[in-house]
């Protein structure tokens, strides 16, 4: 028997997958990138700053300019302004330390890849105390990101087997907390890519890489 674990600072109902932001209000999750746009990592950091609720559903809008008076305003600009088209991706080694040179009271915590099972054991760890990882993926072409909510454990083995994630490459889930699988059932596999990696448009092989952790300041 399988049990799944979703972080509770997000909720599904019928319009969605839903989190609170900064003004304590539901709003949706999930942002899609555009199919030019490689910045994968930047759209899984605004849904991380949903769940954190430390931003608002308005300050995500494209149509808005950031108050760069404010150090709120600051940040979003640095991120969703001054970056543009960031079309061959953004390293988490970048991203951490942009993330960490802003007075924005959100610091930002990467965890490189040394072994496999530690780096599942460390997602698994931050998801029960109920903040989201921005993970990476590696496959033969290239990589990507994604905001980890969730996983399933195998209850007989207490093993984590899957990875739920909402991918912003692929469409809004609409019917369960995430729309992405990571298959980590083989994690003892000698394969460089050992993971199946599964959504509602493709299935393919891919590894796990670095991890964000974005929490509060304290």
């Amino acid at each position: 028997m399988s049990s799944i674990k979703v972080i509770n600072t997000i909720r599904l109902c019928s319009k969605g997958v839903l989190a609170k932001d900064a003004n304590g209000k539901y709003v949706k999750l999930h942002k899609r990138q555009g199919d030019m746009d490689g910045a994968c990592s930047v759209y899984s950091l605004a849904m991380a700053l949903l769940c954190l609720g430390v931003v608002t559903e308005d300050d995500l809008n494209i149509y808005n300019k950031p108050d760069r008076r404010t150090q709120k305003g600051k940040f979003l600009s640095h991120f969703l302004e001054e970056q543009g088209l960031v079309r061959n991706g953004y390293y988490f080694s970048t991203l951490a330390k942009e993330i960490n040179e802003q007075d924005f009271g959100i610091i930002a915590t990467r965890k490189c890849r040394q072994d496999t099972n530690d780096i599942i054991d460390i997602i698994a760890d931050t998801l029960d105390e109920e903040m989201p990882v921005i993970i990476s993926t590696d496959f033969p072409d290239g990589g990507h990101a994604m905001l980890a909510v969730g996983y399933e454990t195998n209850n007989e083995e207490d093993a984590i087997t899957k990875i739920l994630c909402l991918d912003p490459s692929e469409e809004a889930p609409n019917f369960s907390s995430w729309n992405c699988i990571i298959d980590v059932a083989h994690k003892y596999s000698k394969s460089e890519y050992p993971f199946d990696n599964i959504t509602k448009s493709q299935s393919y092989k891919v590894a796990l890489g670095d991890i964000l952790i974005i929490e509060k300041r304290k």
